[in-house]
């Protein structure tokens, strides 16, 4: 039986010296942070690590149990401790052993606070606030951005026999993803395709594409090569192994349209721009999966 990492119900301030372990998971009362709830207490009880829900809260970022409870003067952390309790056995019943942590800070820098020394981070796509249409809220970008651990970005529930994707691109932000991706497909027992996408260049100003200096299978070839690598976990059965042509965010989609359970992809490949922490092939990977993200550091 797997115990959570701990279940102090009562206000956690930045005071607070307890390091929250294992699986932490941003909480609100979105459609979004329901799944990522669910994704993170499933994870959590898979790997053996306990899980924690945290909701960060202030004065005037109160939640509430139905959209129509009005501005309460007296929100306090037991009031945000209450609503935790409810929403998390909304998700997962009066049973579950997740723990909960209520936080007086606002989201994102909760949420930074939490992951320091976390195993995973699970967020939803987008929580309550910000403009509708959104595919990625301001917390979960921030989130991404900050965050020194895996971090997990549910929008859709997951398949619940569906492939695991890994793009790998050479970098070590993806060596380091298809390691983590056949730890995933190991224990849930998914098959794992690695994806290499590849393109013919342009030559000058010419519109026409000119052949690849390789051939498609030099490209499986090097894919192969850079797999060979890491040290991958024992696999229901052998590494899929597609090199694909196209641009890179568009072809993981592609290869994982109607297929995934999960896309895992590194934080930022060989081609992002000095500094940056979030490649824009995993900002738009993110965005645009149908399935859960996982984004490995």
């Amino acid at each position: 039986m797997w115990e959570p990492a701990w279940t102090e119900r009562s206000q956690v301030g930045k005071e607070d010296e307890r390091v929250m372990t294992g699986v932490i998971v941003g909480v609100d009362e979105s459609e979004s942070a329901a799944l990522a709830l669910r994704w993170a207490a499933d994870y959590g009880c898979r790997r053996q690590l306990g899980v924690t829900a945290v909701m960060a809260w202030d004065y005037l970022g109160q939640h509430h149990l139905s959209p129509d409870d009005a501005f309460d003067p007296r929100y306090s952390a037991d009031t945000a401790a209450h609503v935790l309790d409810q929403l998390v056995e909304r998700v997962l019943g009066a049973d579950s052993e997740v723990g909960r942590a209520v936080v007086l800070d606002r989201a994102t820098e909760a949420l930074d606070e939490a992951a320091s020394a976390a195993d995973v981070m699970v967020i939803g796509a987008r929580g309550l606030g910000g403009f509708r249409g959104l595919l990625l809220g301001s917390v979960s970008r921030h989130v991404l951005h900050h965050a020194t651990c895996p971090v997990v970005v549910v929008r859709h529930a997951a398949r619940s026999d569906g492939a695991v994707v890994v793009g790998i691109d050479g970098s070590p932000a993806s060596l380091r993803a298809a390691k983590w991706a056949s730890e995933y497909a190991s224990i849930f027992e998914r098959r794992l395709i690695a994806v290499y996408a590849w393109h013919a260049p342009v030559v000058g100003q010419s519109l026409d594409w000119v052949l690849a200096e390789r051939g498609a299978a030099e490209h499986e070839a090097f894919l192969r090569t850079q797999l060979s690598q890491v040290e991958l976990a024992e696999l229901p059965e052998p590494v899929v192994v597609r090199a694909l042509e196209g641009r890179a965010a568009t072809t993981i989609l592609s290869a994982s349209d109607d297929v995934a359970s999960l896309i895992v992809v590194g934080a930022r490949g060989d081609r992002s721009i000095g500094g940056a922490l979030l490649g824009s092939v995993t900002d738009q990977v993110v965005r645009h999966a149908a399935c859960p993200v996982a984004v490995v550091q």
